[in-house]
């Protein structure tokens, strides 16, 4: 009789448990991760996603995905995260972001990424057709310190970019509207992804340009000292968007934002969507306004003759000075 009591209390003990464990289960959310791939910045905003997730204790099952930048590559994504039994997905990356905007998946969406106007008016009328959709962005709107970097007038502005590019098209599109309203001449430059240089130095040596602008694209950026070569052959100060593509190479002033700080701010908001049943009814778009670098480089300045001003001494974060980096 002992015996039979003890395996009964051993049988409701293992029964409560179950129910204990079953009961948490129903309270982790299953998140899928949906990275750009191969982009230092993206890892680092998983990076800052992840550990803030580790730091709240947050009660998740995450699956990992990585997204090329082609159609195929987000259906096939797509399709998946719809199989995975996720309630959120979480996009990192500008063109992964857009890309999913063109597919409708049942997940609440939680985007991270760098935007400009434009390409976040897309989001914004995809929001309306599916309100489930939130993120945090920034807008690295190099146009605000064009004017700052020197007290020299600007007269003329190129951008440099590749043809495939949704965004920076759109960034080129913003660039004219604010050379127009400057006075300034706009000179796109447009690539394939086979770097046409001739093409490029056509332009450079025909025309007068203060400064070219070079969209952060891997295809630019793993090309970006044959550019810089080719621009110092006619003494034309670059202007990135990538302190770490900069720091090596002859850029005058680079713009940058922390990334991993991003992710972190990604985590808070994905907690704040879970708290809300999943949804993101009252959350809106975060636009993060600080943690933004900025990189000049005074070596690249004494070479075109350029004096920076107060201004964007103070504002700068990073000096490079007689080949030496320096962190203010």
């Amino acid at each position: 009789m002992i015996n039979q009591l003890k395996i009964i209390l051993l049988l409701l003990m293992i029964f409560a448990i179950s129910c204990r464990n079953k009961e948490n289960s129903n309270n982790t959310t299953i998140v899928s991760i949906i990275k750009e791939k191969n982009t230092r910045r993206y890892e680092s905003i998983e990076k800052g996603l992840l550990d803030q997730m580790n730091s709240d204790k947050m009660d998740v099952q995450i699956n990992f995905y990585t997204l090329d930048n082609d159609d195929l590559s987000i259906i096939r994504t797509a399709n998946n995260v719809r199989d995975d039994n996720s309630s959120i997905a979480i996009i990192i990356g500008e063109n992964a972001t857009l890309l999913s905007m063109n597919i409708i998946v049942p997940q609440t969406i939680v985007f991270a990424g760098c935007f400009d106007d434009l390409s976040l008016s897309n989001i914004v009328r995809n929001r309306i057709q599916n309100n489930n959709i939130t993120g945090v962005y920034i807008n690295l709107d190099i146009t605000k310190y064009i004017k700052m970097i020197s007290d020299k007038n600007v007269d003329s502005i190129a951008y440099l970019y590749t043809k495939n590019s949704e965004m920076s098209a759109n960034i080129s599109k913003y660039i004219m509207r604010y050379c127009s309203n400057e006075n300034i001449t706009y000179y796109p430059l447009i690539i394939d992804e086979d770097l046409n240089t001739f093409e490029i130095e056509n332009t450079s040596k025909s025309k007068d340009i203060d400064y070219l602008i070079l969209a952060n694209e891997d295809y630019i950026n793993n090309n970006i000292y044959s550019i810089a070569h080719l621009c110092d052959k006619y003494s034309i100060p670059l202007i990135n968007t990538d302190i770490s593509d900069a720091v090596n190479t002859a850029i005058l002033f680079s713009l940058d934002f922390n990334y991993y700080y991003m992710g972190r701010q990604l985590a808070l908001l994905l907690n704040d969507v879970i708290n809300n049943n999943g949804k993101t009814e009252g959350l809106n778009f975060v636009k993060l306004s600080d943690s933004y670098k900025i990189l000049i480089n005074e070596d690249i300045a004494k070479t075109y003759n350029i004096k920076f001003t107060e201004e964007i001494l103070n504002k700068s974060s990073l000096l490079i000075k007689d080949g030496q980096l320096i962190k203010k």
